[in-house]
């Protein structure tokens, strides 16, 4: 084999290289679309109350969404092949900083919300009970 012959294979070993990293790198930040947008409803979050959280599933609607409050499990959730969304009701138990967390294999996203005493007057301190449920929007 000639020398001329060698750097032929390798210089088209070194582009097809580069062509593979360069899609890689393009796709990305397709990838971090798997899921996100994580939200909770509700905004004076109390210890005892529910909140529905929520996050966009807009890539990867077969694989469970896992949903943790401080890195706890606190429940998995299966996409359908119709929606755009994945949800389910948190019950914090605690008071102080929650780092909410949605993950589908090695994406994530997550948020951070206070959470304070439970109201006096038990589940009528939540806060409207059904409003709180139905989403607000993201907080944290």
């Amino acid at each position: 084999m000639t020398t001329h012959h060698r750097l032929g294979r390798a210089g088209f070993g070194i582009t097809a290289f580069g062509a593979v990293a360069a899609t890689i790198v393009l796709a990305a930040p397709q990838a971090s679309a798997w899921v996100g947008n994580l939200s909770v409803a509700g905004t004076d979050h109390k210890v005892g109350c529910s909140y529905k959280l929520t996050a966009s599933v807009e890539v990867d609607r077969l694989t469970s969404v896992k949903f943790t409050d401080n890195g706890q499990d606190i429940g998995t959730v299966s996409p359908s092949l119709l929606s755009g969304t994945v949800s389910m009701t948190w019950k914090p138990t605690t008071t102080g900083q929650h780092k909410l967390e949605a993950r589908q294999l090695l994406i994530s996203d997550s948020i951070t919300v206070t959470v304070g005493e439970a109201a006096a007057t038990g589940s009528a301190g939540c806060g409207g009970g059904l409003g709180d449920l139905l989403g607000s929007g993201s907080a944290g």
